[in-house]
């Protein structure tokens, strides 16, 4: 991978090339750490003058990760680990029981997987568990706020569709079709609405234009502090 030297630090960053790409975009996460996704075509000198450009940000972002991580370690699915559920810390429970199939629920207010004894260690089996039970939350509570703020906003996307995505919290393309990032159920109910009013704003307006803003912000008023819930909590929302 290319790398870069700012103040002293080596900073090594993936490029990311489609067709799809029209834009030039720099991210920055805990576990992925820095990307650039670019349209085909861009010189790679091009991409490399942008990193350091974007350098001490960089740096910035970095040393939030770190500082963040040591607060709160990365959760993975174990018995007893503490894990995000609609933005709130909660115990998960890992427990044998003698049905031979697993179920996942929510009680008293701890994530409960039930497996047959031999998959207590199986990490593999606890993570398809747990995806496919908040895959089905997500269709379920993701589809309502969609419908109640679409209500609210006067527009009605042609197609909803909720799935697993690395980066992209939503989308809406020019036919009307909105996409959703199931693992926003690791968020804040309050963050589930701007990203949700933010992609049914582009039913109206399919770019960030001022127009677009004032769209999400009479909708969405404090939508700054929902970003910044997002800024500073992504890095523990890419498990499992």
């Amino acid at each position: 991978m290319p790398r870069v030297r700012i103040q002293g630090t080596e900073i090594e960053y993936r490029v990311l090339k489609t067709r799809l790409n029209r834009y030039i975009r720099l991210t920055v996460s805990g576990k992925d750490g820095v990307r650039v996704s670019a349209p085909w075509g861009v010189p790679e000198r091009d991409l490399h003058a942008m990193v350091r450009e974007k350098g001490a940000w960089i740096l910035d972002r970095l040393e939030h990760f770190r500082r963040m991580e040591s607060q709160q370690p990365r959760w993975t699915l174990a018995d007893g680990q503490r894990i995000l559920i609609m933005g709130e810390w909660r115990t998960l429970r890992v427990i044998s029981w003698e049905w031979n199939a697993g179920k996942v629920s929510l009680e008293n207010g701890e994530v409960v997987i039930r497996v047959p004894f031999r998959y207590l260690q199986d990490k593999d089996i606890l993570a398809t568990l747990f995806n496919r039970w908040i895959r089905r939350w997500a269709d379920q509570e993701l589809r309502r706020r969609v419908d109640l703020h679409a209500e609210r906003m006067h527009v009605a996307p042609s197609r909803l569709t909720i799935r697993a995505q690395r980066s992209k919290w939503g989308s809406c393309n020019a036919e009307g079709s909105v996409n959703l990032n199931m693992r926003l159920m690791y968020t804040t109910p309050e963050v589930i609405d701007y990203i949700i009013i933010h992609e049914l704003a582009h039913l109206r307006e399919l770019n960030h234009s001022p127009r677009f803003w004032r769209v999400v912000d009479r909708y969405c008023p404090d939508r700054r502090e929902r970003q910044a819930w997002l800024r500073d909590h992504t890095w523990l929302l890419e498990m499992p």
